[in-house]
């Protein structure tokens, strides 16, 4: 039996009401349109796991991390590489919750990056999003792409008022 995950847009209900749409976005581009808050991906091999719980998945990023393998964990594709400058752990990019404040507070430092960078409005928050894959303002290098797939996911949250 697959451990019960919830659907994006349940766990989006913890991150601030203006980032929502956007990190629905995010997590079913990261995902592949499937929000699994348990994905990983070996982004040496670029090989998807999808472990049946919480437990399974911590011991696949163990074992890959002892490779010298980058992960990207859970929906929002934290990559384990930066997660000693973050002072995070694996857990916590599972934690959907944490992981949504935690992807909304990487956009908001993009953006202030792209402003302090003399961009404004939608090409900052675009450089944004960009930022968030590729860790590069600019839309070039698949940066273009990932707006692209982010906001074709957005347009299809249907959010709460809560």
């Amino acid at each position: 039996m697959h451990y019960q995950t919830e659907p994006p847009s349940a766990y989006i209900k913890c991150a601030p009401k203006a980032n929502r749409k956007t990190l629905y976005g995010i997590a079913e581009t990261e995902t592949g349109g499937i929000g699994d808050p348990l994905q990983l991906v070996d982004t040496s091999t670029l090989r998807v796991y999808r472990p049946a719980n919480p437990g399974k998945a911590l011991a696949i990023i163990h074992r890959l991390e002892k490779r010298g393998h980058n992960v990207a964990i859970g929906a929002f594709g934290l990559k384990s590489s930066n997660f000693p400058g973050w002072h995070i752990r694996s857990i916590n990019a599972l934690n959907t919750c944490f992981a949504a404040n935690f992807a909304a507070g990487l956009l908001k430092k993009n953006e202030g990056w792209a402003w302090g960078q003399g961009y404004r409005g939608a090409q900052a928050r675009n450089l944004a999003l960009a930022a968030y894959t590729t860790g590069q303002l600019s839309l070039s290098n698949g940066g273009g792409a990932y707006v692209s797939t982010v906001d074709y996911f957005s347009q299809r949250y249907i959010g709460s008022k809560s």
